[in-house]
């Protein structure tokens, strides 16, 4: 906190300035929290200091006033966004919020089925039906790739009923949807376009549009995830078209009535930061990235590249295969960190991602960069593997909140054929559900979970 607070001007952190104020104004403080302000644990004391309630002077959170509201518009001005709520409750509290403002309890929605498994908890809460579309694979990676328009306009002719279309840009790989044709396709039939951008909060910092600059409706951004902020603080931003009426009252169904106001305050500061002296990290950091691609793409490992992508690309996610050589993912993880302490994002069969953030130091680059050339010559060379096709999507026999209601029992993978999910099976990272609640499990799902996740899942009797 202490750099923050002798760096970053007390204008460009309304909230932060103002709960530093307060923090220095010597009150005695007959309020939650139970810490009063007071140095209990010395490594936390600055946090502690800044750690209020709604009193004197502090703003409330689902009220939109005061320090946080100042705060609130500045980061909407920051995301070329109508509007902005925080949220202290990550990007899950922004996917609830904003499915709920978008979709009538009982209505149906049109899913990305790359979504995260935060979806099933609004679809079970809400009562919704979902309408998935699935992106093609992309190879030899083996993931998920964007939406194509011919599918979604597809999807949103077959299903009129549907109120709004919730799709993931960028995806955990760093892969972005066509945001601007979808919200056309849309638009055109009176839809919303509700995006989990969680992991695009830094965008704008390297000059990328937001969802909402984009033509999304609402987007829901993780600051955590890429900013130097705090967990659980996340961004939910917006265009004029959504009732923000209702999704202020949505963020509190779905919030703590007693949010962190240090969580508040480091969205405030990572903005600013972001903003401000945080962009020119931010491109050192994308340029080191395309850097680091470029490298690796000379060597049997193969980094995803903007020109593999039919979108864009995040440029600071450097998204790392192995299909081609002798080691999985896995093992290209687990070679990293026990061999030189290098630890990535996540690791799959083929795929290892790394998070680059304007604030990685010159000596973890370099380590990762040596560590990556001296495993790239270990790796070997082997055929490419199959192609991995997209698993067909299972029948649905509940309706997903009956299935999560329903009584349930616990049986092993292998006996779960013809059965029915009774909670999302989400393989994590990245958490995209490959059964949802109400699905019957097929053939094709078990043998992925056999073979690449693990060995139980939950279900309910038909």
């Amino acid at each position: 906190m202490k750099n923050f607070k002798d760096t970053i001007p007390d204008a460009t952190a309304p909230l932060f300035h103002a709960m530093n104020l307060l923090s220095e104004g010597g009150s005695a403080r007959f309020h939650m929290p139970g810490h009063k302000g007071e140095p209990i644990f010395q490594t936390f004391a600055e946090v502690f200091a800044i750690d209020f309630t709604e009193t004197y002077g502090t703003g409330n959170l689902y009220t939109g006033e005061g320090p946080i509201r100042e705060a609130e518009r500045a980061a909407a001005r920051f995301y070329r966004a109508d509007d902005c709520f925080f949220l202290t409750g990550g990007s899950t509290q922004g996917v609830l919020s904003m499915i709920a403002a978008a979709a009538p309890p009982g209505g149906a929605l049109l899913v990305d089925r790359a979504c995260h498994r935060s979806v099933c908890t609004a679809l079970a809460l809400l009562d919704l039906t979902p309408h998935f579309i699935v992106p093609p694979v992309l190879e030899p990676f083996g993931i998920p790739s964007a939406l194509t328009p011919d599918a979604v306009e597809a999807a949103l002719d077959a299903h009129p009923e549907a109120t709004a279309l919730l799709i993931t840009s960028p995806n955990y790989y760093g892969i972005c949807q066509p945001v601007e044709q979808l919200a056309g396709l849309c638009h055109a039939r009176g839809k919303l376009l509700l995006v989990d951008a969680a992991h695009a909060a830094h965008f704008p910092a390297v000059k990328m549009p937001s969802p909402v600059q984009r033509g999304a409706d609402c987007a829901v951004l993780s600051a955590h995830k890429t900013l130097p902020c705090l967990g659980q603080g996340a961004y939910l931003i917006m265009g004029g078209r959504i009732d923000r009426g209702s999704l202020r009252e949505a963020t509190a169904l779905f919030g703590t009535s007693s949010p962190s106001y240090p969580i508040l305050c480091s969205l405030d500061l990572a903005r600013a930061w972001a903003e401000g002296q945080g962009a020119a990290a931010f491109h050192q950091s994308a340029r080191t990235c395309a850097s680091l691609r470029s490298q690796l793409n000379e060597t049997p490992f193969l980094a995803l590249d903007p020109a593999m992508t039919p979108d864009a690309l995040d440029p600071c996610r450097l998204t790392v295969c192995t299909a081609g050589t002798r080691l999985t993912g896995h093992m290209l993880a687990d070679a990293l960190f026990g061999g030189f302490s290098v630890a990535c994002e996540m690791a799959d069969m083929r795929n290892v991602v790394f998070l680059l953030t304007g604030a990685d130091s010159p000596v973890s680059i370099l380590r990762l960069r040596q560590a990556l050339m001296k495993l790239s010559k270990r790796a070997g060379q082997v055929p490419l593997p199959d192609r991995v096709a997209a698993p067909p999507l299972p029948v649905r026999r509940m309706r997903v909140r009956q299935a999560w209601f329903a009584p349930r029992e616990t049986i092993a993978v292998v006996d779960a054929l013809g059965r029915v999910c009774a909670r999302p099976v989400s393989p994590y990272p990245p958490g995209v559900p490959l059964l949802y609640p109400g699905e019957e499990i097929g053939a094709a799902q078990i043998e992925m979970l056999l073979e690449r996740c693990y060995n139980r899942v939950e279900a309910v009797q038909r």
